[in-house]
């Protein structure tokens, strides 16, 4: 009897998970935005610039897609053939720590993500991705933090079609992928935890179990197909304090991990491979319609 009724409510409630909103169809407009790279002037073959929009939530809300990047700092490029030449033999040059804790221990990172990621060490944003879509680059961030610390990256897998999570012109359903590894030890792995805050492309939210949890949704959704500009998002409201280190993340799932050939074969990963060590790519369970994911990892003090 309940699943009859559901069947016979309007969108605005149908399949609304608990604390998610649901949103049908494409951005109302389109805008540049987080004063990420507007151009290429490097060699870089194909720019798309990092747009964001705004879509309506069923409940009436109106939801930036697919993030609100922040302000923060530049990281030093490993590999960018965007703002850079490509590969740069010196990336450590004139890279001043971001100073979090005042005795603590500099730490060097490098970094690669799919799309584009923020960094956060104790709550501190330390490098925000210059390039927040194409083409893909790589970076080397350096911190001044003590122990013990909480690592936390906003990551986002940019679209061309904002609102239902699709890209290109031939509406791919696209991946993410987060890669990083530290001068302290720290890589990105299983340990970590990782919460997607906007999916899309999908039918509807019943595919959606408690986490949220979309991996049990198909990987193209009937929208896809039918009427991809149609196709339906869900979104759940980012914390203000995620970052924190006194955030409370014990009902996240644990990091995905993911083999490099599942994520990327670009250069600015696959030249610099063996700098991330022990790294895995890291994701929430949906590596495909999970768009915006937000992750944390710790490091404890020494014994």
């Amino acid at each position: 009897m309940r699943i009859l009724i559901a069947l016979a409510l309007p969108f605005a409630a149908l399949c609304q998970p608990e604390g998610g909103t649901l949103s049908r169809g494409l951005a109302s407009e389109s805008f540049s935005c987080g004063n990420l790279v507007q151009s290429c002037s490097g060699p870089a073959r194909r720019f798309i610039e990092a747009k964001c929009g705004y879509v309506e939530g069923a409940d009436g809300s109106r939801i930036q897609v697919p993030a609100i990047p922040a302000e923060g700092p530049d990281p030093a490029d490993l590999y960018n053939d965007c703002s850079g030449p490509g590969h740069n033999p010196a990336p450590l040059d004139g890279l001043r720590p971001v100073e979090v804790d005042p005795d603590g221990t500099e730490i060097t990172g490098h970094v690669f993500a799919d799309n584009y990621f923020e960094l956060y060490v104790n709550g501190r944003i330390v490098a925000r991705d210059p390039i927040g879509f194409v083409p893909f680059n790589s970076s080397v961030v350096r911190f001044k933090a003590g122990v013990p610390a909480t690592y936390a990256v906003k990551l986002v897998d940019w679209g061309t079609h904002l609102g239902v999570g699709m890209e290109y012109d031939r509406w791919n359903v696209g991946d993410g992928g987060f890669i990083a590894a530290f001068s302290d030890g720290t890589v990105t792995g299983a340990d970590w935890k990782c919460k997607p805050f906007y999916i899309s492309p999908l039918d509807d939210g019943t595919c959606v179990r408690p986490g949220p949890d979309s991996s049990a949704c198909p990987e193209r959704p009937a929208c896809v197909e039918r009427d991809p500009a149609n196709c339906s998002a869900l979104h759940f409201p980012v914390p203000d304090d995620w970052a924190e280190p006194g955030f409370d993340d014990s009902d996240w799932l644990p990091a995905s991990t993911y083999p490099a050939s599942a994520v990327t074969n670009q250069r600015a990963y696959r030249d610099y491979a063996e700098k991330f060590g022990d790294a895995r790519f890291i994701w929430s369970r949906n590596l495909d319609q999970d768009n915006l994911v937000l992750c944390r990892g710790r490091v404890a003090a020494a014994p």
